[in-house]
């Protein structure tokens, strides 16, 4: 058997368009949990925005395994070099994910109780001190679904979608992202074949099982049997992921007309289209299978590269953009919080009728309390935002983690001495 050892597998090369949408998903993901202060919704659907991220980790297990037979692997692997390529997908995400959680966690755990001077416009906070606060946040942590999985999600119960009791709500996402990527790198890798014909039967069934029960609203804290609808939607979304690397791989080996690439385009554009329209002032927050298909264009086309719009997002400072989005989505519900309750102080001080119109109607609420739906302001003021505590999240951790290599390497040095 060829060697399949993980660290001579070819690393899957980034594709700069797709960094681009995983950064735009996640600015949906970011403006939607914002939303959760307002009252009229831009945008209801905004949950769909987590399929995108479902349906590309399926689409890249299965492009690894893909690049990993084109190198001389065998299509089969037995258990153990299954298991060894599943185990190191896992080492990637955890490796990836729990230094900026833990960064994240203490700043939504300190951090929000050291706002209190700003309580005193939300009801009820200024009867308790920064030390009870704290003690409460704390009690969330230790005591409640963040058991699971050292803090990362709820991989098989209910999450507590209230601000004041989860310190980041959409850590469920990626529980199911560690534990069904974990599960589908094994299976894909020790039948390929197999795999290869029995996701696009998991898609569909998948699909279909959403469509019949669109009247519910298909979350992660909604109980589905065995398993809650955030597992029952990444077991779907990345059999859909991996069926669409399917087409990719048969598409990518055709040489495209200009034609061809013309009509490609208008299909991306006409995807791009539905995807806003379904999502952005949407009446309901349902659906979310329809969403779906225009997601899987969007990823296959990104990754083809052969329309105008893939070329013209095909620029390393995409990738760049990309790089933040892991550190964009765990940052910034804490920061949504601190920029509601901020900007509900800020409009108390006089300079703020000096502003520009659009930022006048940012906030919540107007000066008489009533509420405000999002607005233009409030984007403009809030994304950039995430943005500077998501590059300041990554430096930080690069930072610890340098520290930290350079503490192993001495007392290593040391030992060997």
């Amino acid at each position: 058997m060829p060697d399949d050892n993980p660290d001579l597998i070819r690393k899957t090369p980034r594709v700069c368009s797709a960094e681009f949408w995983r950064f735009a998903f996640t600015v949906i993901v970011a403006l939607y949990h914002l939303e959760i202060f307002y009252t009229k919704k831009l945008m209801p659907s905004g949950t769909t925005a987590v399929e995108f991220f479902f349906v590309l980790a399926g689409f890249t297990i299965a492009m690894s395994a893909s690049h990993r037979i084109e190198a001389g692997g065998a299509r089969e692997l037995d258990n153990r070099h299954a298991h060894a390529l599943a185990v190191d997908y896992l080492k990637k995400k955890l490796t990836a994910i729990y230094p900026l959680l833990a960064i994240t966690l203490v700043l939504a755990i300190v951090v929000f109780p050291l706002a209190g001077p700003t309580f005193p416009i939300v009801p009820g906070y200024m009867q308790t001190g920064f030390w009870v606060r704290l003690l409460e946040r704390l009690g969330v942590l230790f005591g409640s679904e963040w058991e699971w999985l050292v803090m990362v999600g709820t991989p098989m119960g209910f999450n507590n979608a209230s601000a004041s009791s989860a310190p980041i709500v959409p850590l469920w996402f990626l529980t199911q992202l560690i534990v069904v990527g974990y599960m589908y790198t094994f299976l894909v890798n020790r039948k390929y074949d197999l795999m290869m014909f029995a996701a696009p039967l998991i898609a569909v069934f998948g699909f279909t099982y959403f469509a019949l029960n669109s009247e519910n609203v298909l979350d992660f804290y909604i109980k589905m049997g065995l398993f809650n609808a955030g597992t029952v939607r990444a077991i779907a979304e990345m059999a859909m992921g991996i069926s669409i690397y399917q087409l990719y791989a048969f598409l990518r080996k055709r040489e495209w007309s200009l034609l061809g690439r013309i009509l490609l385009q208008l299909l991306e554009l006409f995807a791009i289209y539905r995807y806003c329209a379904l999502t952005f002032g949407a009446g309901v927050s349902i659906d979310n299978f329809r969403r779906i298909p225009y997601i899987l264009v969007i990823i296959l086309l990104s990754f083809l590269r052969v329309t105008f719009l893939s070329g013209l997002l095909d620029r390393k400072f995409m990738e760049r953009l990309g790089k933040l989005s892991l550190s964009m989505y765990l940052i910034h519900f804490p920061v949504a919080t601190m920029y509601f309750i901020g900007i509900l102080t800020l409009r108390r001080r006089p300079f703020w009728y000096t502003l520009p119109v659009f930022l006048q109607r940012s906030g919540g609420s107007d000066q008489l309390g009533h509420p405000l739906a999002l607005s233009l302001g409030d984007i403009v003021m809030y994304l950039p935002v995430v943005i500077i505590a998501a590059v300041l999240l990554n430096l930080l951790a690069g930072w610890l983690k340098a520290g930290a290599s350079r503490l192993w390497r001495g007392k290593k040095q040391s030992r060997q001495l």
